[in-house]
């Protein structure tokens, strides 16, 4: 009796293993978690080059790798570059949606636009895209951050990504305080602080 008991007791241990196997097969692996990156203060004042910057490897990419696949997004005073179209052999494209950037969970998978000669995918024009120039209004001159505009990426090599422009203003400066409202004491413009969210793995889920 010893030996049935023993044998209907593998066989029980089998027959569950093989329940577990089949429903770790049909388990749904959960999207990988997204890490948001924060980049403070890149500069981008000169007159006549772009910085070029990699959101896949968040690093400051050479000028000289302009041709090149290495950057994801590029910036010269307010003017933005993605690495497609015209601007480079990349896959790039962009669009600026409304929206919160924390609430933003899925890249649209369709509507990016890639540079073209003379128009940019990312317009550089106040209240086309992600900015507003106050003009004479207070603060006089600035450029300032639409709040509740979202920037959606693809990468050169075609992975989404989102991105919120937060300041223009070397230090992200509080823009409501007098010595920001003084161009005497206000901080240096063309300083990028933004940040970001990339999904490596090719969803569009964040």
């Amino acid at each position: 009796m010893k030996k049935y008991y023993s044998l209907w007791a593998v066989l029980f241990a089998l027959a569950t293993l093989t329940s577990c196997d089949k429903d770790n097969e049909n388990e749904v692996m959960p999207e990988p978690v997204v890490e948001v990156k924060t980049v403070a203060d890149l500069q981008a004042d000169a007159a006549d080059t772009y910085t070029y910057y990699s959101l896949e490897d968040n690093k400051q990419v050479a000028a000289a790798d302009a041709k090149t696949a290495n950057w994801d997004i590029a910036f010269k005073g307010t003017s933005i570059l993605v690495n497609g179209g015209t601007s480079g052999p990349g896959k790039g494209g962009a669009q600026v949606v409304d929206g919160i950037f924390a609430e933003k969970k899925e890249a649209p998978e369709t509507g990016y636009v890639t540079d073209a000669e003379g128009k940019p995918a990312i317009a550089a024009s106040s209240d086309a895209s992600w900015y507003h120039y106050t003009a004479m209004d207070a603060p006089q001159h600035a450029i300032l951050p639409i709040a509740g505009k979202v920037i959606m990426l693809k990468t050169a090599k075609g992975n989404y990504a989102k991105l919120e422009i937060q300041s223009y203003y070397k230090g992200n400066p509080d823009t409501t305080t007098p010595a920001f409202a003084s161009m005497a004491t206000r901080p240096a413009s063309k300083h990028y602080t933004f940040r970001y969210a990339l999904q490596p793995s090719g969803s569009n889920k964040f």
